[in-house]
């Protein structure tokens, strides 16, 4: 019986090391779960790129609409090349993105170099339907034509020259483009004078300031003048209301 118990005692004290060791070792393997856990890296999202219609402007005189391109989804602050139009280099934010205003439109592609990777990758920029610069019908819709006097009925002037009349216009409409106008002078329909107003993004309403020269009229007390502004593309008028002027007393 003795030596039973004896050897079951040093049994047991030969297990006790291996006992401990495994004890201790366990929080060292749970500290390298979390330190894995912690470390694992959200995939990626796909880099892309978009060319849009934006507020850069109109280039060089010519009506072409300016458009914009973001990219996002790109590595952080990695270095981008891109390819078109109106090529240029950059470096992305921290978040993947970046943004150039007043591109020119065209086909464009952005190369970069993943992780540091030696081997190039590029993507291929989504592209929308040009933007036609043109003006008239079917570009902008025109809601509303209005005229404004700015100079007020009852002004005294000297009817011995031709009294100046100042006016306001403003056509309301959405879209993009050009919308032809013309000014006509009292009750003639005959045009003073002619243009275009330009929408562009953003646009809700363009002013036309308008001054016209009235009669010399030497013998008369008063002199009235009204504008109209026509857009016939969308046969719309506005007409201001009558701006008397009183000829002051000749001596």
């Amino acid at each position: 019986m003795n030596r039973q118990t004896n050897r079951y005692r040093g049994l047991m004290l030969l297990a006790a090391p291996l006992l401990a060791s495994s004890v201790a070792l366990t929080p060292a393997f749970a500290a390298q779960g979390r330190a894995a856990g912690a470390g694992t890296v959200r995939a990626p999202m796909t880099p892309s790129c978009e060319l849009t219609a934006g507020g850069g402007g109109q280039s060089g005189g010519k009506g072409n609409t300016r458009y914009d391109l973001h990219l996002s989804g790109f590595p952080a602050n990695q270095s981008v090349h891109v390819q078109g139009k109106s090529s240029f280099r950059g470096t992305v934010d921290g978040s993947g993105s970046l943004d150039r205003q007043g591109v020119r439109y065209g086909m464009y592609s952005v190369g970069y170099r993943d992780g540091g990777s030696k081997q190039g990758k590029h993507v291929d920029c989504s592209t929308p339907p040009r933007e036609k610069p043109g003006g008239g019908k079917g570009n902008v819709q025109v809601t509303k034509v209005e005229v404004k006097a700015l100079t007020k009925s009852g002004t005294v002037v000297d009817c011995t020259t031709p009294p100046k009349f100042e006016f306001d216009g403003k056509i309301t409409g959405t879209g993009n483009g050009k919308v032809r106008y013309y000014w006509t002078y009292n009750s003639s329909a005959d045009p003073i004078s002619s243009g275009s107003a330009e929408f562009t993004p953003g646009t809700e309403s363009v002013s036309l300031f308008k001054a016209v020269n009235g009669s010399a009229m030497a013998n008369s007390d008063t002199v009235t003048v009204y504008l109209t502004l026509h857009v016939p593309d969308s046969n719309l008028t506005g007409q201001s209301e009558n701006v008397t002027l009183t000829c002051a007393k000749q001596p």
